[in-house]
């Protein structure tokens, strides 16, 4: 009897746990205006991945804008996300996936009859990699209480491209940015249904991903479609100052390394070139320090009617609230980079030519740079250009559009710190605050990429807290503020501070103390 007893006992607690495990992973199926997804729960939040928002850019819809996604029968898996946009390896695993405009959506479980903060994600990668999958939203979900949508969009020369054909049809070279729009459309009509509020978006990105945030403001086919904007290390200039006619000269290379002959039947030969042989034409591998950029949004006259830092100046942009930062070393990852491919430290032939670089063949102004940045002062060859490289292409370009937007919208203004981010490793120097560092905090996940997890400390896991808090309200409300958290100060032009994120303690400072630090004087525009 004993024995029937705890036979019962332990059936009684084994169908308990099962019944509790099922209600844990039952998550709700979601209908849409294109047909049913299911999803999955995981650590408390609801994901619905591989959502087609546009259909697949392949075929005669290669270089063309996007396309509204065909509706399907039944019920989608939304367990698997959709595949990387075809890519070289430059940010993560290679890929040849055309059919890749899909978006994944992060929803806190239990949010009962409530209409969060939408919060749409856009990857970094130059333009040239990444993909949303790269990125674990579900910590931020959770701690920011919004729906989080992480999206693809076309890359390198299937996301920015332009041949005489395209020009003759008044087409744009802006594939990617379309894409990024046709998400955000997606988002609007469609994300009520999981939970969000269309009525408050938020565009968030780093990198590439920031500098989309800056193209989205300024861009005529963006107005509307989003509410408020966070760039993470992507100022207005950076990865900006092609032209068409440049893009297109890319074009016509990769054509002739195709085997594509210039004509009118030029298109349709690129066309029917395999997803292998136009990543293998396009012969780039970009680089920080040569300057290299080869495929990037540009000034079209249809998504973007001039440079964007220069719209931003003149105060045309849709007005939002915005939070815009760097982090103190960003261009520590980028001469890691160059470490990588070499396995040796920058030689000085290296560091010269990446002055001649930046000096734009202006004697004069080489020696100032080589001045300002010398090894003397920075200790390495490594850390001095990485110092040159952070001022030029982040810090300075971020606080320029920091002052220009203060102007017109709220604008709150950050500089990560941190200088122990666990993630990247490399034997030549410390790491420091490199690029993408904040992610790490932000997301508390491991980073895109090669690089290591391991866990953050006790004062590192309440910054990155704090910075989850920050992000959340901001996103809720525009403003980052709460009682708990220190007070982050909004940008203005009798008083313009950044506030700092470290987790020796958060503070502020004034922004011309940080253009000091940043060498901005050397930088700014005659």
């Amino acid at each position: 009897m004993q024995g029937l007893k705890s036979t019962f006992i332990v059936s009684s607690l084994l169908a308990t746990f099962m019944s509790v495990c099922v209600a844990q992973t039952a998550v709700p199926v979601v209908s849409t205006s294109y047909g049913a997804v299911s999803g999955v729960l995981s650590r408390g939040v609801r994901q619905y991945l591989g959502v087609p928002f546009a259909a697949p850019p392949v075929g005669e819809l290669r270089w063309q804008a996007p396309q509204p996604a065909a509706p399907w029968s039944g019920t989608r898996d939304g367990s698997v996300p959709g595949e990387r946009c075809a890519q070289t390896k430059y940010v993560g695993a290679q890929s040849l996936a055309e059919d890749c405009l899909y978006l994944n959506i992060h929803v806190p479980n239990d949010i009962g009859a409530k209409q969060l903060p939408v919060m749409v994600w856009i990857h970094g990668g130059a333009f040239l990699g990444g993909a949303a999958t790269d990125y674990d939203m579900r910590t931020l979900a959770t701690k920011a209480q919004a729906v989080i949508v992480s999206i693809n969009y076309r890359l390198g020369p299937f996301g920015f491209f332009r041949t005489q054909e395209l020009a003759a049809q008044n087409a744009s070279v802006n594939f990617g940015l379309q894409d990024q729009q046709a998400a955000l459309r997606w988002v609007r009509d469609e994300i009520s249904r999981f939970g969000g509020n269309p009525g408050n978006v938020t565009i968030f990105g780093e990198s590439a991903g920031g500098i989309s945030v800056c193209l989205h403001l300024v861009s005529p086919q963006s107005k509307g479609l989003f509410h408020k904007a966070i760039s993470q290390s992507g100022p207005c200039e950076t990865l900006t100052d092609r032209t068409v006619a440049s893009v297109q000269d890319s074009a016509t290379q990769l054509a002739t390394t195709a085997g594509c002959a210039q004509g009118p039947g030029l298109l349709a030969c690129l066309r029917n070139k395999n997803t292998t042989e136009i990543l293998a034409a396009q012969a780039y591998e970009f680089s920080l320090l040569k300057d290299n950029t080869k495929w990037a949004p540009v000034p079209d006259g249809i998504t973007l009617i001039a440079a964007p830092d220069e719209l931003i100046r003149r105060g045309e942009f849709n007005r939002v609230p915005v939070m815009w930062g760097t982090n103190r070393d960003e261009g520590r990852l980028f001469v890691a980079a160059e470490h990588l491919k070499s396995l040796l430290p920058l030689s000085i032939r290296q560091f010269d030519q990446a002055l001649d670089t930046a000096s734009g063949g202006d004697g004069a102004f080489k020696k100032k740079l080589a001045s300002t940045y010398s090894p003397w002062t920075y200790y390495t060859l490594d850390l001095a250009l990485a110092a040159l490289l952070t001022d030029r292409y982040f810090s300075c370009n971020a606080m320029s559009d920091v002052q220009a937007m203060q102007q017109y919208v709220p604008v709150y203004h950050y500089e990560f710190t941190e200088a122990n981010t666990p993630g990247v490793l490399d034997p030549y120097m410390l790491m420091g605050a490199f690029h993408g560092a904040e992610m790490r905090f932000l997301f508390q996940a491991k980073l895109p990429g090669p690089t290591f997890l391991w866990p953050l400390n006790s004062a590192q896991q309440k910054l990155a807290d704090q910075m989850g808090a920050y992000w959340g309200n901001f996103a809720r409300s525009g403003n980052p503020n709460d009682a708990s958290l220190p007070k982050w100060v909004e940008a203005r032009s009798d008083a313009s501070t950044a506030l700092l994120l470290n987790s020796r303690g958060i503070s502020s400072l004034g922004i011309d103390k940080l253009q000091d630090i940043h060498h901005c004087g050397l930088w700014a525009r005659p």
